[in-house]
């Protein structure tokens, strides 16, 4: 059986994004330090960063496809 799909608080995801502004990619420590902070497991943390930058990603390439 599947796990459910996590809902994360205001301000988890408030936390997350802020870090995800000055930090792309966690290291082991940072990750698990925010884990801590915010009650969240280490693999949810890295899921979200995964699924995070892939939204940058995309952001990033519709913003330069504009730009031409």
């Amino acid at each position: 059986r599947k796990n459910s799909r996590p809902t994360f608080t205001g301000e988890q995801i408030f936390a997350l994004e802020r870090t995800f502004e000055s930090v792309k990619y966690l290291t082991a420590s940072e990750r698990t330090s925010l884990a801590g902070q915010l009650n969240m497991s280490e693999s949810q943390i890295k899921v979200w960063f995964q699924n995070r930058r892939t939204k940058w990603r995309k952001r990033h390439a519709a913003d330069m496809a504009t730009a031409k």
